[in-house]
């Protein structure tokens, strides 16, 4: 939830031009921060040549240690952000945000999935509380994963479908765009799952193209807001107006991510958006 003036906006709610849900003053106070951060990653980067220059292993690994906390937080190593990134992929979740993505009761799709973090931890909820045989079957594909391939963070050649990471972690996710996913008739009705979608315009063409199907109502974008890591301020202006559709969405609910070591850098929250026809 959001404040103003000491109090929390209501939700759900529909958004303003001026709504403060992809702006908030920890984002912006961050984002300053983050700037400032790019002139220390290129003094150290200097650094870490002259360590090469001189053949210094030890002050090659230091150097990279201080890359790694300045991005990912203090004392942060790059085992625990290793870790992190084969648990989670890019964003955090936690048996709450888990729970209220499968409250809707609607299958899933996950856009951009990476190596499939978010949709195995969901498959596995939804399964986990499917006891019965029959409700088992029923639940098969509930959880569906994309990606083209594009930006996966971790290397597959390392992490292939054999190691203990990739069998504990890891989902089976298909080859393919996200417009071409969210278009095919399979995935209609499903929830639209976008887990740190990269900057750009990746992220409003899915959500245009998802909301051109009646069926399609539903998207949790996990990210940054605007000016943030993740989708383009489009993406975030089309979520805070009515489309040439007569299509709007309302805020249901936003949540904050877990606070885990290998994050605490990034300004993600859960941001849950049901569609509404205005005409």
């Amino acid at each position: 939830m959001y404040k103003i003036f000491g109090k929390e906006l209501p939700t759900p709610r529909l958004l303003t031009p001026s709504d403060p849900l992809f702006q908030t003053s920890q984002m912006k106070r961050g984002l300053k921060q983050r700037k400032s951060d790019e002139h220390i990653l290129e003094e150290i980067q200097k650094d870490i040549i002259s360590c090469v220059q001189a053949n210094d292993r030890k002050c090659i690994e230091t150097n990279m240690q201080r890359v790694n906390e300045v991005l990912y937080g203090k004392g942060v190593t790059m085992q625990a952000r290793e870790e992190f990134l084969v648990k989670y992929g890019c964003a955090p979740y936690d048996d709450a945000i888990l729970d209220r993505i499968i409250s809707f009761g609607k299958p899933i799709m996950d856009i951009g999935a990476g190596n499939g973090q978010w949709s195995k931890a969901l498959s596995d909820r939804v399964e986990g509380r499917a006891v019965k045989d029959q409700k088992k079957t029923m639940m098969r594909d509930y959880v569906v994963a994309y990606d083209d391939g594009s930006a996966i963070p971790l290397n597959t050649e390392i992490y292939h479908k054999l190691t203990q990471p990739a069998r504990d972690y890891f989902f089976k996710v298909q080859t393919m765009d996200g417009v071409s996913a969210v278009k095919q008739i399979k995935n209609r009705g499903r929830i639209l799952l976008l887990v740190y979608p990269p900057p750009g315009k990746m992220a409003i063409d899915i959500v245009k193209s998802y909301a051109e199907f009646p069926e399609n109502d539903l998207i949790v974008l996990v990210g940054e807001g605007v000016g943030g890591a993740n989708g383009s301020k489009e993406l975030f202006d089309y979520l805070r107006s009515v489309d040439e559709d007569g299509n709007i969405w309302v805020l249901l609910e936003s949540m904050n991510v877990p606070e885990v070591e290998g994050g605490g850098k990034g300004f993600e929250k859960v941001f849950i958006f049901q569609k509404i026809k205005t005409k």
